[in-house]
């Protein structure tokens, strides 16, 4: 009769126990997988997709647009460092990417990538606008020889940054604009300008709302078209660059025209359909 007891009493241990050891035993597994799973979390990446217009008309480089409405415009060269691309969430603040890249406009447009830390995004982020920076930052602008710190194919390096890197003692180049033109159709091309930006105080900062907040998450891809409006770089309502007469500035010998141009490049950068 004891016998039968105890083994009666065993048995009902052991249905008590066996379910709350499973039980124990998932829940432990599941927030080991969850805890896992997040710490393994791939980056967040944003691209941008980058486009020419000239007045709202999509172009590139090596096209002939009209200046002034009657004079064709050859443009030849377009090219810029974009550095560290950042995301605002609703509340107002801003999450960096570290990013650089340097924007070379061929025949082609042109793609920059960014990526967000997966912990700073893990549990989704609503952004309403991306920030970028026109230039190098002060911090590598200012290194001794800083080409050479870098990775040859690096934004920054000797090959990959090659043509963008004043030797005497003022740092990147941050934009270059180059183009001829012509006083009338049919006339050779020849009034060139050229805008060639550097130095820390003509460093901008682009700052595209977005029409409606989005959100996003770690391990997620969002793509943004942004164009860039070429004409707005020379003249605005505000402001005019006269290509004909006072049009090139490496920025030392012409500070004034070089800070013209970096604030009217400034406000021609925008969403895209």
């Amino acid at each position: 009769m004891c016998k039968y007891v105890q083994n009666n009493r065993q048995d009902y241990m052991k249905r008590i126990l066996i379910p709350n050891f499973i039980f124990t035993t998932l829940a432990f597994l599941f927030m080991v997988s969850l805890s896992s799973c997040w710490k393994n979390k791939n980056a967040t990446q944003i691209d941008l997709n980058l486009s020419l217009v000239w007045n709202g008309v999509a172009t590139s480089i090596g096209d002939t647009v009209l200046y002034q409405e009657t004079m064709p415009l050859r443009l030849e060269k377009f090219k810029c460092y974009i550095d560290n691309i950042s995301i605002r969430n609703i509340d107002g603040n801003w999450i960096s990417s570290g990013s650089i890249d340097l924007l070379e406009f061929l025949q082609t447009d042109e793609l920059t990538t960014a990526e967000f830390a997966a912990s700073e995004m893990k549990r989704g982020v609503e952004i309403d606008a991306i920030r970028f920076g026109i230039g190098v930052d002060p911090f590598y602008n200012l290194l001794d020889n800083a080409p050479i710190t870098f990775a040859n194919d690096h934004p920054l390096g000797t090959v990959g940054g090659a043509g963008m890197y004043w030797t005497w003692e003022t740092g990147y180049i941050f934009t270059k604009f180059e183009g001829k033109v012509a006083l009338s159709e049919g006339e050779a091309f020849t009034h060139p300008f050229a805008f060639h930006t550097g130095t820390d105080d003509l460093y901008r900062e682009v700052i595209i709302e977005l029409q409606e907040s989005v959100c996003i998450a770690a391990e997620e891809l969002h793509e943004f078209n942004i164009s860039i409006d070429l004409n707005s770089s020379i003249a605005s309502s505000e402001d005019e660059i006269d290509l004909l007469d006072n049009a090139v500035t490496h920025t030392l010998n012409n500070v004034e025209l070089a800070e013209r141009y970096v604030n009217l490049l400034d406000n021609a950068w925008m969403l895209a359909e």
